[in-house]
Parts: structure tokens; sequence; C-alpha cells
């Protein structure tokens, strides 16, 4: 289909496929192609991200960057993976999370000396945080969509360090 520019209406024929993009630099199977209510990542030949009325959808692997906590506050900003040491009692606030969507977060916790207190929106199976081991590495994984309401959390204590 040829290109055609429509005016202040855009752009049109720029459908492609996941194998041929529309839109791409010299290699010729990654780009953006488009569809009836999509627009697409192809990388490699393969569709990777669509975004359509139902929002964005991922088919691989998803990467985030570790952020090393200097304070006790959980900024959701910041990214999806937080990295904290405790050398004694500590209580944990989160700040910023994503509104009108699900949001979910892992904390790695190096626990050596003392306790943690949870936000009153942080909810553990019977409502009971795990005991951690002073000395061992605990992960918590924390998913909400209330926009921070609630967080429900599990977590799978004593890695060795």
């Amino acid at each position: 289909m040829p290109l055609r520019i429509h005016g202040s209406n855009g752009i049109s024929g720029l459908d492609g496929t996941a194998s041929a993009p529309a839109v791409k630099g010299t290699d010729t199977d990654t780009g953006l192609f488009f569809g009836n209510n999509t627009a697409s990542i192809a990388a490699g030949g393969n569709e990777r991200v669509v975004v359509d009325a139902n929002g964005l959808d991922l088919n691989g692997n998803f990467v985030t960057n570790v952020v090393a906590m200097a304070a006790d506050d959980i900024d959701c900003s910041a990214g999806n993976y937080f990295t904290k040491t405790i050398n004694g009692n500590t209580t944990f606030t989160i700040s910023n999370v994503p509104t009108s969507r699900a949001f979910a977060f892992v904390l790695e916790l190096t626990h050596t000396s003392g306790t943690v207190t949870w936000p009153t929106s942080v909810k553990f199976p019977a409502a009971t945080p795990p005991p951690l081991t002073a000395g061992k590495t605990h992960l918590f994984v924390l998913v909400s969509d209330d926009n921070g309401a609630t967080f429900r959390t599990n977590a799978v204590a004593d890695f060795d360090n």
C-alpha cells in the first residue's frame, strides 16, 4: 500500500507486519508496524510489544533496574526491584505507586539485625509477616491493584548470603 499523507489526519499506509515492519532502519525485521487499533514493535521478526485498546502487552523478557535503597522509603517511581540491607529496627514506607493500573515489585532484604515494621497497606497470608533470620537474605513480592491501598505480599525467607 502506498504512503498517504492526509493533512491533519496523519499518515496512512504504514501497516506492515512483524517480519516486515512499516517503519524500520537497516535491520529489515525490526521496527514498528500497525493494525486495527494497535501499534506494535517487532524485533528479529517477532512481535515483542503491542499497545492496543486494552493496554500494553509484552511478549518476551522483562528487564528492570535494581534500585539500592539508601533510605527506608520504597519509591515505586524508581523501579520494580529494590535492595536494602538493614542493621537495626526499620519502618518501611511505600511512595509514588502508579495509579489506575496494577503494580508489583520485589524487595530483596538483607537482614543483619533488627525488626521490620511494614505499612498497614501491606498484607501477608494469615495477616502475619514471616520471621526473619539475622544474617540471611529475604525476598518479598508485593502486588497492588488499587493504587497502593493494599499490597498483597508474600515472602521467600532465609537465603544464605
